[in-house]
């Protein structure tokens, strides 16, 4: 479970306003949130300084700069962490920017906190069950690795894919060196008596398609020239349609069993120092020679068992053969190796590997028998273990909304979870096996194998939601449908599999295209009703201006005149923004000397207003000019609240200049000038607090002149 008091949030927003606003939502929801206002500061958090976040909250539109998609792209190449995007755009191609870069959410701004949690706590859970997918794989690999036998796995050709630690060691070759062999190049075998080559199991397997063990008195002949004598067996790999597709080989180095088994008679003394139980009976079964690992093993004592049947002592359940099966085989081929399931004193449960051998005397006339038993109980507790992750892992993958399907190197289906088969209306067992091509429509097949051709050869773990583009694929009813893909790919001792993941986006393009209908619809009626929205704005400017005007407490009059002073920037900028021929400007010429005017009259102090506006025509995007105006509103304010107390010739000045390809607004004005106590960081004021952020948000800078002439000077790259 998600504790969200946990988790730490990265905020990239440059809206200041908005941004106080999702910070202090999110902070009461009990994420710890920490605000950056553009890309380029995000990057330097997680990339350059790496700092932990567990999530990127991301704008899509950050200003100048880098924009949320870029931001995104750029902090996914070096760290794996969960991006949602969060905008006020519902545009597709806004939209559609995001579907290359993750998957882990998109929201749409004031779609209430209660949208935006659960998109986050749903991004956490698709992120942990990546990661759990991540550490399960990793855990199968360490297991493989830690096996105490040997082990190889081959192709269908009988050529070498895989083998472990211990495999190399035995058979003298290394895993690079052996990858693509002939398993008979590299695991040679002879009878330990004649010298001859024995027939590889693997050989036998292919033939067969069927497990079989290594014959009795084998030897292996290491490339170093040590022989090692050794057991177990070969098992095919098979599909789930049941066609052999490879050859596992398990063995061990029974080298030390062999020798104990020969000389046991003569040398029963050393015995005791192995940790494989030795148990020594006459024909007759009745046990004569009992060691020291079978007195920990089975927790009889020596003297408790001499002289007893065997059969009476140890309960022993073999697998697929009876006990009379077993004697026999002994009997006439002189050994039995297998796997049986045996009982200590106190009743407890030991798995055993059991290699059982006729003992002959120097006639070669059997006077008995030899077992060796080695308690396996952990390597089987192991493998349950390996098991039941793979069930776990199994489970998320089925569980999974999206559609998940890996294919091996030849682009053949070796996956296919629950959503798969909804989408695609096939049954796993019925496509496994199978080209990926069944899925895709004809005229994008060379396209598709294209891309993951490019893929494979770029070396990248993995593309993000949207990186192979909207494809289309194929249902079993012949049905096209439009997809969207990720894609990730693993080596796994040279060979690549390739996993995708598929979500149908049909029922969305077809909203997407509704969407576009009722924004066409929505703009002629924003045309309608613009007159409208100006007029409310006049009506609630004059509101603000009269209940002023008819109040007795400065204070409170102030406040109502600040008010009515920011709803008169925006009036002015939205009539300016009506009447320009331009998208979404408005010339600084136009605006300033307009919208000057316009605040300074709010006010009932008689104050001469003086501007010097450069010639120059500049136009400025409506954004910037809404900030501009909000911060040129609190400065005069602040000059009708404080300056001019003790004035009668009231004079305030806008002076717009350029200066080394930077545009500076210098205000000004003729009052008792700025305390050294206040200053932009440690202001106790809304007014100066909010101009502060406003220049941050624009990216200028803005400072204080005391002397000759108080003067506040802003600038600006423009």
């Amino acid at each position: 479970m998600t504790l969200v008091a946990d988790k730490s949030i990265l905020l990239v927003e440059d809206e200041a306003v908005l941004a106080m606003f999702e910070k202090n939502q999110l902070e009461q929801g009990g994420y710890n949130v920490t605000h950056v206002t553009n890309g380029e500061n995000a990057i330097q958090l997680i990339i350059r300084e790496e700092k932990p976040f567990d999530l990127i909250l991301m704008d899509i539109d950050l200003g100048k700069g880098l924009d949320g998609t870029q931001t995104a792209t750029e902090i996914l190449n070096h760290k794996e962490i969960p991006v949602v995007f969060l905008s006020s755009h519902t545009e597709r191609e806004i939209v559609k920017k995001t579907e290359t870069i993750t998957s882990y959410g998109y929201v749409v701004k004031n779609s209430g906190f209660t949208v935006l949690d659960a998109s986050i706590k749903m991004a956490f859970k698709l992120f942990e069950a990546n990661e759990l997918t991540k550490s399960k794989k990793e855990h199968l690999e360490t297991v493989l690795h830690s096996i105490g036998d040997g082990v190889i796995a081959t192709d269908g050709d009988g050529k070498v894919i895989r083998m472990n630690p211990i495999a190399e060691k035995l058979t003298g070759w290394t895993h690079d060196e052996g990858v693509g062999l002939g398993i008979n190049e590299i695991f040679k075998i002879v009878n330990v008596k004649t010298r001859l080559l024995v027939e590889n199991p693997v050989d036998i397997v292919l033939r067969t398609n069927s497990i079989v063990g290594l014959a009795n008195h084998t030897v292996l002949l290491s490339r170093d020239g040590s022989e090692y004598q050794i057991s177990d067996s070969g098992s095919p790999i098979k599909d789930l349609n049941g066609d052999t597709r490879g050859v596992v080989l398990v063995f061990r180095d029974i080298t030390a069993e062999y020798n104990i088994q020969s000389h046991i008679a003569k040398q029963a003394n050393m015995l005791n120092n192995v940790l494989d139980a030795v148990i020594g009976t006459d024909f007759n079964h009745k046990i004569n020679y009992w060691n020291k690992a079978a007195e920990k093993i089975y927790l009889w004592k020596a003297e408790e068992v001499i002289g007893k049947s065997v059969m009476e002592v140890l309960k022993t359940d073999y697998i697929n053969l009876s006990r009379d099966q077993v004697i026999q085989r002994v009997n006439l081929e002189g050994s039995f190796i297998g796997e049986v399931v045996q009982y200590a004193k106190d009743g407890t449960i030991r798995n055993i590997e059991v290699n059982q051998v006729l003992l002959d005397d120097e006639s070669d006339l059997p006077i008995g028998y030899i077992a060796v038993g080695r308690d396996i109980s952990d390597r089987l507790n192991a493998l349950r273990r390996v098991k039941e992750s793979e069930a776990k892992l199994t489970q998320i993958i089925e569980s999974a909304m999206d559609a998940i399907i890996s294919i091996d190197q030849s682009k053949k289906i070796i996956l296919f979870n629950g959503a798969a088969e909804k989408m695609f209306g096939y049954q796993s067992l019925d496509i496994i096996g199978q080209p990926l091509d069944r899925l895709i429509p004809i005229d994008f097949r060379s396209q598709h194998d294209n891309h993951i051709d490019s893929f494979s050869n770029t070396g990248v773990s993995r593309r993000a939601m949207g990186a192979l583009g909207q494809i289309r694929g194929l249902r079993a009813n012949g049905e096209e449908f439009p997809i969207e893909a990720s894609i990730s790919q693993i080596s796994v001792k040279e060979e690549k599999l390739f996993t995708v993941i598929l979500r149908d986006v049909s029922v969305r393009n077809h909203s997407e295209s509704k969407i576009q209908k009722l924004l066409h619809e929505k703009e002629n009626i924003l045309k309608e009703i613009h007159h409208r929205v100006k007029n409310n704005m006049s009506s609630i400017f004059t509101l603000l201006t009269l209940q002023a005007r008819s109040q007795s407490e400065s204070s409170v009059q102030t406040i109502l005149y600040e008010a009515a002073g920011r709803v008169k920037s925006m009036i002015v900028l939205y009539d300016k923004l009506y009447h320009s021929e331009t998208d979404n400007t408005v010339s600084l010429q136009d605006y300033f000397p307009a919208i000057f005017n316009e605040i300074v009259c709010i006010f009932p102090k008689n104050v001469e207003v003086k501007m010097n506006i450069l010639e120059e025509p500049i136009e400025l995007s409506a954004k910037l000019l809404s900030s501009l105006g909000i911060i040129l509103n609190e400065l005069i304010t602040n000059s009708m609240k404080h300056a001019f107390n003790e004035i009668s010739n009231a004079e305030i000045g806008l002076n717009i200049f350029r200066k080394e390809k930077k545009l500076y607004l210098e205000y000004s004005d003729n009052g008792v000038g700025v305390p050294e106590t206040v200053s932009f960081e440690h202001s106790p004021g809304f007014g100066l607090q909010l101009i502060g952020m406003l220049v941050d948000q624009i990216e200028g800078k803005i400072s204080i002149v005391r002397q000759p002439t108080p003067k506040f000077l802003l600038e600006l790259a423009v």
